[in-house]
């Protein structure tokens, strides 16, 4: 029997993370569940203590992977019943098999990383992040090197680089095949800094109104999935050399609402203007696709846009305008079978009596008009006869429900 779970005077984030750890060790012999039993009434709320969830994620991926389980399945179960961690459960699962410790205080140039990634060259620094290309000395070799992109996430006290380290791994996890960069690998330390390691691909961001069909396309695709960019540009806009198209730089993501929609499309019409203005293409085709962007009509404009360079998106173009043809051709069919006119003269004729209101009986007989059909040859034949012609018994007001029949 263990004793119960006492942080005791563990107020601060890191130090209630570290005494989870030890707990963890003087539990092996517990289950995942009854860890998380233990330490979660401590820990709250997931966000506001990062550190200390994820070395409870990590615990319990321990625990889980007793019985040969890989990381990412154990993972994904663990997260199905306790979804409340799935972002922590998810890192864990891709920081198996990194070595421990404290991340350096800042990543330099021929610096190897955790033992594995060396770093090639700085190619950005924000105010949360350093992102670097990097070669995975583990996998790679002198002929043929294996790229990554390494983004490092620096630590603060109010472990907030961890949070948006966290958030923008959810992010990649979620989006849709090829949307993205691959998640490799993913390591957070005690001191809050955490990096994410991604696959490089060889791409160059979109330098005429050519290149941005397909993009639209994907940022569609994106927004389908439930997920807004934030921070559309052509830097974070790449096009690889097959001609697909996928998006970088995921910080600033989130939920897909009408504001997060509306964001991307002003930023994407932001675009479409200036790669218009830069390469000179007529304001009648950059208006009319900048336009359908503000309305958020990003498919509209991937469209016109791609009539302009048909032979590039032609496997495009033929996708979207096969299933809208054939609707087409569906609803004519539909509508030619149960329109009015496939009705018969006769159905034609009652309908219309039907549609009439109901006639005057303080109108004498022999002044109102009747419909008369017969058949002659098997064909329907409608006449209008004066029912003075008639004989008397046809008459509305000879039947025991005149008043209430229709003329």
């Amino acid at each position: 029997m263990f004793p119960p779970f006492q942080p005791g005077s563990a107020i601060h984030d890191a130090d209630l993370a570290l005494l989870i750890e030890r707990d963890a060790q003087d539990c092996r012999g517990l289950e995942s569940d009854q860890l998380l039993k233990r330490w979660l009434p401590v820990i709250g709320t997931p966000a506001d203590r990062p550190m200390a969830s994820l070395a409870a994620a990590e615990a319990c991926l321990e625990a889980r992977m007793r019985d040969g389980s890989p990381p990412l399945e154990a993972a994904q179960r663990l997260a199905t019943t306790h979804p409340m961690l799935a972002e922590d459960f998810m890192a864990a699962a891709l920081g198996v098999g990194l070595p421990d410790g404290d991340l350096e205080g800042t990543i330099a140039e021929g610096e190897v990383v955790l033992g594995r990634w060396r770093i090639d060259r700085i190619v950005g620094r924000g105010s949360t992040a350093t992102v670097a290309i990097a070669t995975d000395a583990l996998l790679g070799s002198e002929t043929g090197p294996t790229r990554v992109v390494l983004k490092r996430f620096e630590a603060d006290a109010s472990g907030h680089a961890l949070r948006h380290a966290r958030r923008e791994l959810a992010t990649l996890l979620t989006l849709p095949d090829r949307c993205a960069p691959k998640v490799l690998g993913f390591h957070a330390d005690r001191a809050g800094s955490a990096i994410l390691v991604t696959a490089w691909e060889p791409s160059s961001p979109p330098r005429h109104l050519g290149d941005l069909p397909e993009l639209l396309w994907t940022v569609r695709r994106v927004h389908a999935a439930g997920v807004a960019h934030g921070d559309l540009k052509p830097d974070h806009l790449r096009l690889r050399s097959d001609g697909s198209a996928f998006l970088i730089d995921w910080g600033s993501a989130s939920v897909a609402d009408q504001a997060g929609r509306s964001a991307d499309a002003d930023r994407l019409a932001s675009v479409v203007r200036a790669l218009g203005q830069t390469s000179g293409v007529p304001s009648w085709i950059v208006e009319p696709a900048r336009a359908l962007c503000e309305q958020g009509c990003l498919g509209l404009a991937a469209a016109w846009l791609a009539l302009g360079a048909p032979r590039r998106h032609a496997r495009r173009l033929v996708s979207t305008a096969v299933p809208t043809a054939i609707a087409i051709l569906m609803t004519a069919v539909i509508a030619w079978t149960v329109g009015p006119w496939s009705r018969t003269p006769a159905e034609a004729a009652i309908a219309r009596l039907r549609a009439r209101p109901r006639f005057d009986p303080a109108v004498p007989a022999r002044e109102r008009l009747v419909f008369w059909i017969e058949f002659k040859d098997g064909i329907e034949v409608i006449s209008r006869k004066s029912p003075g012609s008639l004989s008397p018994a046809t008459w509305p007001e000879s039947l025991p429900t005149a008043p209430d029949r229709t003329p």
